[in-house]
């Protein structure tokens, strides 16, 4: 009986390595509520999920694909990605026997000495030896399992950070392209005020030159003319700051700026489907990340767990000796033992372990339903303003609509002597104001429609890696 001992001991311990008894659940789950919709409900057919494209830019398309390929944030995610496949490789290479091989030879003389003392004759002696090592830890508790499962979880994490620094990326260069077209058209209409100005410059020193002026109205307007220019070289030079900050963006420098020849802000369509909170958990990859270093670190434990369980290993080895070369593998020898470690005293290392592991998952999981929450509160808050930015719009056209009125009251009443010119100024000044607020509230809204479509997510970047990616099973669903 005893001879079927240690196999059926081997057999039993083969198939406890199968076993994963630490491992952790395969659903994660946000610790807050997402059964509720929007405040702003908006339905519809699903848009582009390439936003951007809905601006009909050809120029803004060229920068967000240009950046999409160079940017240097998402050069650095990409190399992040190839440090965690590799990390992962390194992981899962425990799960295989290890293999060494040794060898050598050595070459000498032997002499043989006579009754006299004297050597009579010389032999030339030659030994060779090659030896082979292999061990393999069997996997009784899923230790090795899980560490590659927690690198697994990891890499996914890292994957889903080069998809959040691409959404970053992209609502970073349209909305520098925003402000860059607001800068273009508040610096024509500025322009145009300028010409206006002086025309009226003209008009005043005329009428003064006549008598039917004071020089109060002509040093007024002078001063109005004064101020407009004044305003140039500063949204001059906000436009060529914008410009360099586009050029970083999409992997240039300042000295290689990009050509953008568009200067009037473009028109936005309606509103793209918001669907619900719960849709966040796939289409946001910060998300997405969070919810995988969870699992990655719900992995850690069982890892950690496993490791204070014994440890067997199976170890072969095999050597062949010989002095002739030719009948080398005729003298050879093989041992086979499996050995099994378990931990006694450790000074409670191992046991702090798997407290530091768990502490690490509540954080994680805290963390997780903070990004949850704070998603879908830029979701709400990108609604809620684009929302009141529409009717802040209407009612600053409305307000500006009212004041060109005036302002051509005010002009019939000064030329007609019934108003001084102070009255008129006003009205211009205002009129002027109004039409550089509407264009920096337009830019605004298109801003705040930028903010939402990065606040949804839309799982367009899930075709970004570029790095080999190793075959896991199905990921997680629900993270």
């Amino acid at each position: 009986m005893s001879k079927y001992i240690f196999p059926a001991l081997l057999l039993s311990i083969l198939l406890c390595s199968a076993c994963a008894p630490f491992a952790p659940t395969q659903s994660i789950q946000p610790g807050v509520s997402l059964d509720e919709p929007y405040s702003i409900q908006v339905e519809g057919q699903e848009s582009d999920r390439l936003w951007w494209k809905s601006f009909e830019s050809a120029e803004l398309n060229a920068l967000i694909d240009q950046a999409l390929s160079d940017n240097f944030s998402i050069n650095v995610a990409y190399a992040r990605l190839k440090q965690a496949a590799a990390n992962l490789e390194r992981a899962g290479a425990d799960q295989y026997p290890t293999l060494d091989l040794t060898g050598g030879a050595k070459a000498g003389r032997v002499g043989t000495k006579t009754n006299t003392g004297k050597r009579s004759s010389y032999d030339d002696v030659q030994q060779y030896n090659l030896g082979a090592a292999a061990a393999y830890e069997l996997d009784l508790w899923g230790r090795i399992e899980a560490q590659r499962s927690a690198s697994e979880q990891q890499f996914y994490a890292t994957q889903a950070d080069l998809d959040a620094a691409a959404v970053t990326v992209a609502a970073s260069v349209a909305e520098n392209w925003v402000d860059l077209l607001r800068v273009r058209e508040e610096i024509a209409i500025l322009n145009e005020q300028v010409a206006n100005n002086r025309k009226q410059l003209v008009f005043q020193e005329f009428r003064f030159t006549n008598g039917i002026a004071e020089s109060v109205d002509v040093l007024q307007q002078r001063q109005i003319l004064a101020s407009s220019q004044s305003e140039l070289p500063l949204l001059i030079a906000k436009e060529q700051v914008l410009l360099n900050a586009l050029s970083v963006l999409i992997g240039s420098t300042p000295l290689e700026r990009p050509t953008v020849i568009q200067k009037e802000l473009p028109e936005l369509i309606s509103l793209p489907p918001t669907g619900l909170p719960s849709d966040l958990l796939v289409n946001r990859p910060d998300i997405r990340s969070s919810g995988l270093q969870l699992f990655s670190a719900e992995w850690s434990v069982a890892e950690a767990r496993a490791n204070r369980l014994p440890q067997f290993t199976l170890n072969a080895d095999a050597a062949f000796n010989s002095s002739v070369a030719a009948v080398f593998f005729n003298n050879w020898a093989a041992s086979l033992a499996g050995n099994i470690m378990q931990p006694l005293l450790d000074g409670g290392l191992r046991a702090s372990e798997v407290d530091r592991t768990r502490a690490v998952v509540e954080e994680r999981a805290a963390l997780y339903s903070e990004t949850v929450s704070k998603a879908v509160q830029e979701v709400e808050d990108a609604l809620v303003n684009e929302e009141q930015q529409q009717e802040y719009l209407r009612l600053i056209g409305a307000q500006r609509d009212a004041t060109a009125k005036t302002l051509e009251d005010a002009q019939l009443r000064y030329l007609q002597g019934q108003s001084g010119y102070l009255p008129l100024l006003q009205e211009v000044l205002n009129v002027q104001s109004l039409e550089r607020q509407m264009i920096q509230q337009q830019a605004e809204l298109i801003k705040l429609r930028i903010s939402l479509y990065r606040a949804l997510g839309g799982g367009w970047t899930y075709s970004l890696a570029k790095v080999h990616e190793p075959s896991p099973d199905d990921q997680n669903e629900g993270i």
